[in-house]
């Protein structure tokens, strides 16, 4: 019993600590943008080790802030590997059956939609340049937690989602 009241103590005082942490971040933020940008990175790398801690709440708490604050900061500065990493790990931790299974079927299929967004890029540039357009093509497959995320939007399963696979074009105006 008194084992179980420290550690909560102890939680609660590491997150008392994040929360205090986070807050000079913000405020540094506003000096320099490079604070927010390491403190993105370092979150990435405690979710890297957090993924084998045998903590569940230590696990579940770092993959909440991941997805309640750092991911969507890291969206608001463009970092988006970051973002995309971010979101990945936390869905691995709070969902590991559902990352697990998406992943499963992304690699089933993942050369297949890298041909296809080959394909179809290089299909629109030659269309564009043929019509005298100048364009930016470029493409990815989509990450695991944004199919998640549609999935769980549009209440489908993967195999009714038809856009695993983005592809962007931009023009000049």
């Amino acid at each position: 019993m008194i084992e179980s009241l420290s550690r909560r103590a102890a939680r609660g005082s590491e997150q008392a600590a994040q929360l205090e942490g986070l807050r000079k971040m913000l405020l540094a933020m506003v000096q320099d943008v490079r604070v927010v940008l390491v403190k993105l990175a370092d979150h990435v790398q405690t979710l890297r080790f957090v993924v084998k801690c045998d903590d569940v709440q230590v696990r579940h708490d770092m993959a909440r802030l991941a997805l309640d604050i750092f991911a969507p900061l890291a969206n608001r500065l463009g970092v988006w590997q970051l973002k995309w990493e971010l979101e990945d790990l936390a869905l691995r931790i709070l969902e590991p059956e559902t990352y697990r299974r998406i992943a499963r079927l992304l690699d089933e299929k993942r050369g297949d939609r890298e041909r296809y967004i080959d394909q179809v890029i290089s299909r629109l540039r030659g269309e564009l340049a043929g019509a005298g357009i100048k364009a930016e093509v470029s493409g990815r497959p989509k990450h695991i937690y944004s199919i998640y995320h549609k999935m769980r939007r549009k209440g489908v399963d993967f195999d009714a989602l038809y856009d695993v696979r983005a592809v962007r074009v931009l023009v000049a105006m």
